[in-house]
């Protein structure tokens, strides 16, 4: 079990964020992403992808609908560390992905762990 304080982003809001590493081949990034329930699926930032000399097009293509529009993006199934346990995670890497947060979806996340949000302490917990 692992407790994560709120992060805030630009604006000063607070949000359900999470350290983790994304490990591709012989590299990892140490990153945050906000854990969000209403995501299918993870999105995370180019950045990541080019930390991990990820060609993001190599991925499988995949449009993304939800309250912002539509994005183009690609998946990838990565290695991810969270809370001490690494699993396989599908990840999408998209260009026009241009949020605070990399996200953390359901789809290969919510599954592995109890996750609790507690809105009165400002803090995230992952068992």
């Amino acid at each position: 079990m692992k407790i994560f304080p709120y992060q805030r982003d630009y604006t000063g809001e607070l949000f359900p964020v999470v350290e983790l590493f994304v490990i591709h081949k012989t590299l990892a990034s140490k990153t945050l992403a906000l854990i969000d329930s209403g995501a299918t699926i993870s999105i995370f930032r180019e950045d990541v992808a080019k930390e991990l000399n990820i060609k993001i097009e190599n991925g499988k293509e995949i449009y993304l609908g939800g309250v912002g529009g539509r994005i183009k993006g690609f998946i990838h199934q990565l290695k991810v560390e969270v809370a001490g346990e690494i699993f396989v995670c599908p990840v999408v890497f998209s260009y026009e992905y241009l949020v605070s947060f990399n996200l953390l979806g359901r789809d290969g996340f919510f599954k592995r762990f109890k996750i609790t949000f507690d809105e009165k302490k400002n803090q995230v917990k992952v068992e």
